[in-house]
């Protein structure tokens, strides 16, 4: 009889970016020793016990090693709760080497390890290094809104060179996929990584403050059409009668029903509370993309929250913002009177059109004499 052995998803080695306090950073992963049997891998609220080491053995020391303490570690308990460590710009791993620790999956405590740990089965040991991503450019990206250089640090004793670690996972609890949770849980998961994105961001850390926005974005986005009172789709139910399509009117009634149970939910949040929410992320991400020098993003995401909040005067700014840093004068000053529509004492708002104006005065009379001496 022939066995057939399912493909693993993940490749024995892979790479990606990460971002880190200091900057980005690649990392490449492999796996060490033989891959473990099953289904069980860290998902979003996994808690995973796990050991990083800086390699300075040789892999079978390593993994020998790995074994024994495999055997003699306690396995996590969902009880208990993550390890507390502080971030800090100097460190890029953000997390203690050489002891057991709890990390959860999902909240971005370190986004390298929550990385290496996808895909990863209890009892397995992978192998990943980390370099300093395109050092020039990413330390060119880390400039500050008014041009000051935010060093792309690497600390914990990495030089810009590669640097090798182990990461060893004992245990972890189960998870669930995005797409297994339920509209409050996933509610709760955005309100979790915007409070977390507001207090890295008080700390001056901005890459981290953006990973929590991107993060919470991406986890709103799934939930268009979810909320609180949201109405029925009636167009769903045309086009259905009689016996010619069953599966379909069996999926309306499911979807009916699905609605029910988020209009009685007050873990879910109301179709208003979701745009404002959704509009406070974006110009909250924008701000961070304004201070890492990513104008042409900060400007997208800030048109994003003013779709979804006109009436946001903090959008509005934004916009402003980076569009006068682009040099796109007439949408800066379109933004920045959009505040005064809605605000009209806003005196932050009458200084920045009023130099905007300044910039424009400047740009059309450079113009005229460029013109003059065309012609003349």
């Amino acid at each position: 009889m022939t066995t057939f052995q399912v493909p693993d998803r993940f490749p024995a080695e892979t790479s990606w970016i990460s971002a880190c306090p200091g900057g980005l950073w690649e990392v490449r992963r492999r796996w060490l020793g033989e891959r473990q049997r099953g289904e069980g891998t860290p998902m979003m609220g996994s808690l995973c016990k796990v050991k990083v080491r800086r390699k300075t053995v040789t892999g079978e020391n390593t993994l020998h090693t790995a074994a024994q303490e495999q055997e003699s570690t306690a396995s996590v308990d969902s009880s208990e709760q993550a390890t507390s460590y502080p971030r800090s710009q100097d460190s890029v791993l953000q997390v203690q080497l050489d002891e057991w620790f709890l990390l959860r999956m999902g909240e971005g405590q370190c986004d390298i390890i929550e990385g290496c740990l996808e895909g990863m089965r209890a009892g397995e040991m992978c192998e990943f290094t980390i370099s300093a991503w395109n050092a020039k450019n990413s330390k060119a990206a880390c400039s500050d809104a008014d041009g000051t250089q935010i060093e792309n640090t690497t600390g914990q004793g990495l030089s810009q060179q590669a640097d090798c670690f182990t990461l060893q996972l004992h245990s972890l609890t189960p998870g669930q996929e995005s797409w297994q949770m339920m509209p409050g849980e996933k509610w709760a998961w955005v309100l979790s990584h915007k409070q977390r994105g507001g207090q890295r961001f008080g700390k001056g850390d901005i890459w981290g403050a953006a990973d929590c926005y991107c993060r919470a974005v991406k986890l709103a986005i799934t939930l268009q059409g979810q909320t609180r009172g949201n109405p029925v789709d009636e167009a769903s139910k045309e086009g259905v009668d009689g016996d010619d399509d069953d599966a379909a009117l069996t999926s309306c009634y499911d979807k009916e029903n699905e609605q029910a149970e988020c209009a009685d939910d007050s873990s879910i949040p109301t179709e208003e509370e979701y745009k404002n929410v959704k509009a406070e992320l974006h110009c909250n991400l924008s701000l961070c993309q304004l201070k890492l020098g990513q104008l042409v993003k900060s400007r997208d995401s800030s048109i994003k929250a003013t779709e979804l909040n006109p009436k946001s005067t903090k959008a509005w700014y934004r916009l402003g913002q980076a569009c006068m840093q682009l040099g796109e004068l007439e949408e800066s000053r379109m933004a920045f009177g959009k505040i005064l529509e809605l605000q009209p004492d806003s005196a932050s708002a009458r200084a920045a059109l009023k130099q905007v104006n300044s910039k424009l005065k400047d740009l059309n009379s450079k113009l005229g004499q460029r013109l003059s001496k065309m012609f003349n």
